[in-house]
């Protein structure tokens, strides 16, 4: 095993070399270099890379050899969150923070785009590699990830024994940061926060001045699964809530360029609007920013599960074309001075790893409500999400990678619901023959699953074709509406602001229902 000493001469050489990368290779050319400095151990490596693309039993490009370098390099810093993106990754990655994504769609006829493949449909080669063997991720990296706007597919249509040739177009398209936003009941706004990605902060507010203009008096902001994303749109959220000069968060780094302090800018005017925020183990980096801002400043009341616990910053350097290296550069705090940041269990890096104690220390917040410090923003109210049933459980070990196709074909016998036998109301039920119509379906496009695990997991499979042609026959509003009455974290943020009149009224509420059940 490699030593502290020995792994510290390591990452200085591979640091040299890609600082003589960069600067075209000047530092490699140098002639007189004293013995055994840096720039000798650097011509080492240059050397030994040299023989082991002239001389390795294998073929090794030398330009591979240096990614793989300073990809180790790179791994050898113990961060989870430190990447050197190259080609696909980088494009992925400004793809998340523009907030945007690669369709891949057909079209047959001028002027008509539909899918690309039916469900059931089998896809033999993608730009004229062979797909043998591949899982449905591996497919869809494929199609969205590769160079180049069109895309050549050879499929196999389900029921048919004859090949055809589709050239698929790659079209970059927005992806929405929120959703529409929907009115629940008695005033009560409905909006998800889905990611943290450009422009996410001019969604929000269309999206909750719309509602307002419509009579919502109180907000439940779902940033359950949200990732995070950007920082500085984090904060612009946060500001939205608070007044403009407050504190949203502070971070420290190595040196005054990566320290910095956070303050509100222009806010929404949304002084007295009600806040309730969900959160879950999903809930990430900036998105934990934003909630453990309110909090702080007793702006909103968390409801549901510890966050993730990410309380770290990482800073982008454009290296070459394409590529780019991600390093953790700060660690954050919110107003108060809480670290969201989870231990890492190996103890390793520099991710500012604490170690838990018995009695963790209290903050307050600007009203001075006492706020344990914690791994994750720890909600105010602790609401755990629906348990899944040994049912579904079982389906969804059975679908294993064939979830994707198993959602296609809900949907797709949604749709056909709707022609044919479209319900009037939204509160229709599920019957036993549309669910035994959906499994035969099911069997059509080649998914291999028993009846017996179907059957056993009739509750789930109910709910999520009752959501899917709630969609399709009366909107996303009615869908999200339907969603909300089987949800106990959205229910009890809802009762919450529904029983007080002020936002202080909702976390003394949420105090007191927390003592109950926690004697504290």
């Amino acid at each position: 095993m490699m030593g502290p000493s020995a792994k510290a001469r390591w990452s200085g050489l591979i640091a040299i070399l890609i600082l003589a990368i960069i600067s075209g290779g000047w530092l490699l050319r140098r002639k007189a270099a004293p013995e055994g400095s840096v720039y000798q151990q650097a011509r080492l490596f240059e050397n030994v890379v040299a023989s082991i693309n002239n001389h390795y039993i294998d073929s090794i490009g030398e330009g591979n050899l240096y990614q793989t370098a300073a990809k180790a390099l790179v791994g050898s810093l113990h961060d989870p969150y430190a990447e050197l993106l190259t080609r696909d990754t980088y494009r992925q990655y400004q793809r998340q923070m523009s907030g945007t994504e690669v369709d891949v769609g057909w079209t047959p006829e001028a002027g008509t785009t539909r899918s690309a493949f039916g469900p059931g449909d089998e896809v033999l080669s993608i730009d004229g590699k062979s797909t043998r063997g591949w899982s449905a991720r591996r497919l869809e990296e494929a199609l969205t990830t590769g160079i180049g706007s069109v895309v050549t597919v050879v499929v196999r249509p389900r029921g048919s024994t004859l090949p055809i040739v589709r050239h698929l177009t790659r079209t970059v398209v927005h992806v929405p940061a929120t959703s529409p936003g929907i009115l629940l009941t008695r005033g009560v706004g409905y909006v998800e926060l889905r990611r943290i990605s450009d422009g996410a902060a001019n969604e929000l507010r269309q999206a909750v001045d719309r509602l307002l203009s419509e009579g919502m008096t109180s907000l439940v902001l779902d940033l359950r699964g949200d990732p995070g994303g950007l920082i500085n749109e984090g904060v612009r959220i946060s500001s939205l809530f608070l007044h403009p000069g407050d504190t949203v968060a502070v971070s420290k780094g190595r040196t005054d360029d990566h320290s910095k302090v956070y303050m509100a800018g222009p806010s929404g005017g949304w002084d007295g609007l009600r806040i309730a925020l969900l959160v879950n183990h999903g809930t990430a980096s900036s998105a934990e920013l934003l909630a453990g801002a309110l909090q702080d400043h007793d702006r909103a009341v968390i409801v549901g599960t510890p966050s993730f616990g990410k309380g770290v910053l990482q800073t982008t350097y454009p290296l070459a074309d394409e590529i780019a290296l991600k390093l953790t550069t700060a660690r954050w705090y919110t107003p108060s001075g809480r670290t969201v940041q989870r231990p890492r269990p190996d103890g390793e890096g520099a991710m500012g790893n604490r170690i838990p104690s018995q009695e963790p220390e209290i903050f307050y917040s600007k009203a001075g409500r006492p706020i344990p410090d914690a791994s994750g923003i720890l909600p105010d109210l602790m609401v755990g999400g629906t348990p899944r049933s040994e049912g579904e459980r079982a389906l969804m070990a059975s679908l294993g990678e064939d979830v994707g196709l198993f959602r296609t074909v809900l949907g797709d016998y949604a749709s056909e619901i709707k022609k044919t036998s479209s319900p009037r109301s939204q509160s229709f039920r599920i019957s036993e023959g549309m669910r035994g119509q959906l499994f035969d379906r099911l069997l059509q496009v080649g998914i291999e699953l028993p009846r017996s695990t179907f059957d056993s997991a009739s509750g789930y499979v109910d709910e999520q074709l009752g959501y899917e042609i709630t969609r399709v026959a009366f909107g996303p509003a009615a869908e999200a509406k339907r969603r909300g009455l089987s949800d106990r974290q959205m229910q009890t943020a809802v009762r919450l602001l529904q029983r007080a009149r002020t936002q202080e009224g909702i976390l003394a509420l949420a105090a007191a229902e927390r003592a109950k059940t926690t004697g504290r």
